[in-house]
């Protein structure tokens, strides 16, 4: 949809000359509000997870709030905002899988209205299910895969051969031990193997590893978006039933097995900015985000997505010569 002009113009970026803002540049910035003549599209009711947010109004003029990277101010950076034709022609022919507990699965329902191609959910749907979308034209494939613990990483790989994978586990909380077992003796090996595969293959592989975020404790007290990770992480800090005040630890732990790894990867820091959205909440829910006000992890994706096939024409280039 057009945008109602919003009184900070930093934050629509088109024009081809500029440099796009590095990946680890966009984690930390600010929530700005943004006003569209409508909604990026209408949820299907009965959704698992990301609810339809109450106060959503078809025909009206969307509110909303949207990412704005430090960087966009202080390098002049372009931080390019998720539209269906770019994401087409990035991800034309390839398939994107996103495998994680049920926020990721959020994650692939954004993705699926963004790209008009949203599916009816059953009320009752396994914990381990499985959804495939036919997208951009039925030249683009997109998965989405409830796998609370990450054990069927292999399973996807082998049977969809994704070009992009999503990964993500935090949610369903294990002890430090029991997490760094999985990661270093399991799912890193078989990472390796897809990544290997590809390279015999000259296929061009992506890995995506997506921090987890916690929920916000009282979270229908905010209306709006917080400025302070501190303050939220002393928020986050009182709350111990579901572990979120372990989150930002086991966060570090595996971005440090990652480092120590020899995979090639990048990090999509969901919870440097999600845990300012304490108010993207709904319903008593104060670990699920609402759509259609939360597609941070669609419009994240996007834009790695941008650096990563910049990278790849620089190195053909330099191949090249």
């Amino acid at each position: 949809p057009s945008s109602v002009p919003s009184s900070d113009p930093t934050l629509n970026h088109t024009d081809q000359n500029e440099q796009l803002c590095p990946i680890e540049g966009i984690q930390l910035g600010r929530w700005v509000n943004v006003t569209h003549n409508a909604p990026p599209y209408t949820p299907m009711r009965g959704e698992m997870q990301q609810k339809t947010c109450s106060d959503f109004k078809v025909d009206a003029q969307f509110q909303t709030y949207e990412w704005e990277p430090n960087a966009v101010h202080s390098t002049g950076c372009a931080f390019k905002q998720f539209t269906e034709k770019s994401y087409c022609k990035l991800m034309k022919n390839k398939t994107v899988a996103i495998v994680g507990d049920s926020t990721s699965f959020d994650h692939y329902l954004s993705l699926t209205h963004l790209l008009g191609v949203p599916q009816a959910l059953p009320r009752a749907m396994a914990k381990d299910a499985l959804m495939t979308s036919r997208v951009c034209g039925n030249a683009s494939t997109l998965i989405g895969k409830r796998d609370f613990y990450l054990n069927s990483v292999n399973d996807v790989v082998r049977k969809h051969s994704p070009d992009v994978l999503v990964l993500n586990r935090g949610a369903h909380y294990v002890d430090d031990s029991t997490l760094m077992l999985h990661m270093n003796q399991t799912l890193f090996p078989q990472l390796m193997d897809w990544q290997e595969s590809c390279r015999l293959k000259s296929k061009d592989c992506y890995l995506v590893w997506r921090t987890s975020v916690p929920g916000h404790p009282n979270c229908a007290q905010f209306t709006e978006p917080a400025t302070s990770v501190e303050k939220m992480e002393e928020l986050v800090r009182n709350e111990t039933r579901y572990n979120w005040d372990k989150f930002s630890a086991q966060n570090e732990l595996v971005l440090e097995s990652f480092k120590r790894s020899n995979l090639t990867y990048e990090v999509m820091d969901a919870y440097h900015t999600n845990i300012l959205r304490p108010d993207l909440h709904d319903r008593g829910d104060c670990l699920h985000t609402c759509l259609p006000n939360d597609n941070t992890y669609a419009s994240f994706l996007h834009h790695m997505l941008l650096n990563h096939m910049d990278e790849e024409t620089d190195d053909d280039v330099e191949n090249e010569d």
